[in-house]
């Protein structure tokens, strides 16, 4: 052998020596980084966990000093709310408790660079402004949640009126509380879901789609989208809490599934990437579900996954298939993404104004998006 071919050796064996070395090098140091995401993430869970242990310790000292019945005068008229405690600590678990867990479980899954939280604190497009502002003005505008709760209050009360009329007159008491506990939430959620599917896919009718569009105009998902909900959109309460009433459900088990509802309804506006296998083809909806569902061409393919349950899509011939997170997403219509939002609130209240206008008197209104 050569001097150069001996030489030429020598250099590839040293050159494979040296690159079994940096590669040996870059799995210990990419260990040690796997080592140490897990271990800012086990971190972030026990912050998580004191921090609701620690809002947990300042409600029980706080509780008994507020009182659950509340009177102001606002111009010279007295208003009055009763169940003050119930309805702060309802209000206060989705927003100081809820919401920062599927914040952090986001940027668990999908990693802090592409995290809702990080944008939302310091790369807010026009789009999370909106989500933002909706947030805001929700929990402002008392006189808009002393609403909902009155229609809560007035669609439940309904059912179970109902409900009584059907126990005296048949003998039959409907409901689930023969049950354990555990399996009457199932029950319920379970038949929660149904009401749920067709409530939503009359929002996508051409009555009531100003008022769900709202919903649809967002531009980017960020978990906070799952709030942005028209003021005016009502079907909800009447069509699912009324029917759930006449069955028997207990108003503290539909306040515990609507908690559920919610908390499902900010995992299904993240950005996790994921159809979460079975469970997101038959039981739960998936964000990338959700996501199809969301399709800025809602016009030419429709939208279907209209279910919290996809089985319900399966049944009744809504079912789309897959998705992933690179859909875009968003309506034809303009809007105000950004703190402009109330305009848009206007316009489409307007718009339902005129649709039922129209129905009422018996004239064609505009077409709407496909339901199928």
């Amino acid at each position: 052998m050569s001097i150069n071919s001996q030489k030429n050796q020598s250099y590839i064996s040293d050159s494979r020596a040296d690159l079994a070395r940096r590669a040996a090098g870059s799995q210990r140091h990419s260990g040690g980084r796997t080592v140490l995401t897990w271990v800012l993430r086990f971190g972030a869970l026990l912050a998580y966990g004191g921090y609701a242990w620690l809002l947990w310790t300042l409600w029980r000292g706080l509780e008994p000093h507020i009182s659950d019945d509340l009177t102001v005068k606002i111009a010279g008229h007295a208003v009055g709310a009763h169940q003050v405690r119930e309805k702060l600590f309802d209000s206060g678990l989705w927003l100081l408790v809820i919401l920062p867990f599927v914040l952090y479980l986001e940027a668990l899954v999908v990693g802090w660079p592409k995290a809702a939280l990080r944008r939302i604190l310091f790369e807010r497009n026009a789009s999370i402004r909106m989500d933002i502002a909706n947030i805001v003005a929700d929990q402002a505008q008392v006189l808009r949640i002393a609403g909902r709760l009155m229609t809560f209050g007035l669609s439940a009360a309904a059912g179970t009126w109902i409900h009584d009329q059907i126990a005296r007159h048949t003998g039959v008491s409907i409901g689930l509380s023969a049950l354990p506990y555990a399996l009457q939430i199932g029950g319920y959620f379970f038949i929660y879901t149904f009401f749920d599917y067709w409530t939503h896919r009359l929002d996508h009718t051409t009555l009531f789609w100003p008022l769900h569009r709202y919903h649809h105009s967002t531009e980017d998902f960020c978990v906070i989208t799952a709030l942005r909900q028209h003021p005016a959109a009502f079907t909800p309460v009447f069509l699912i809490n009324m029917p759930m009433a006449i069955l028997g459900a207990p108003v503290d088990q539909m306040i515990l599934i609507n908690l559920i509802v919610t908390l499902i309804g900010l995992v299904i506006h993240s950005g996790i990437d994921s159809d979460f296998g079975f469970i997101g083809q038959y039981v739960i909806q998936s964000p990338v579900h959700h996501r199809l569902h969301h399709i800025l061409d809602y016009k030419a393919n429709g939208v279907g996954h209209y279910g919290l349950l996809p089985l319900w899509d399966r049944l009744f011939g809504t079912w789309k298939g897959d998705a992933d997170q690179s859909l875009a997403i968003g309506v034809d219509e303009p809007y105000n993404q950004g703190f402009g939002f109330w305009k848009d609130i206007v316009r489409d209240y307007v718009d339902f104004g005129a649709r039922l206008f129209r129905l009422v008197t018996g004239k064609p209104i505009l077409p709407t998006p496909p339901a199928e």
